[in-house]
């Protein structure tokens, strides 16, 4: 299941995806989602089956593209994006 947030009520600044079960008309989350009370939220369900194949086609897609490009520096980009991402949550979370 994929859920991209929205923004009405409460201002929900980042996606989350997560798993949750479908049980007498409600989903229900397998873990807490850390949203405020009556947060609005846009969901989009993506079956399982189909999100691996997504996934397994993006990760064949990537591999190829960087074949040519040593691990280390891989791994230090995702780091530095990584870094930069948490930098910029906290500054959005401090100025709520």
């Amino acid at each position: 299941m994929i859920l991209a947030m929205g923004t009405q009520k409460h201002e929900v600044t980042t996606d989350q995806t997560f798993q949750a079960v479908y049980e007498k008309g409600v989903l229900r989350p397998l873990k807490p989602l850390g949203l405020k009370e009556k947060s609005r939220v846009t969901v989009t369900l993506c079956g399982e089956s189909q999100w691996r194949e997504d996934f397994d086609r993006l990760m064949r897609k990537m591999s190829r593209r960087t074949r040519t490009t040593a691990q280390k520096e891989i791994e230090s980009e995702i780091n530095q994006a990584r870094a930069e991402d948490k930098a910029i949550r906290r500054a959005t979370r401090r100025s709520a």
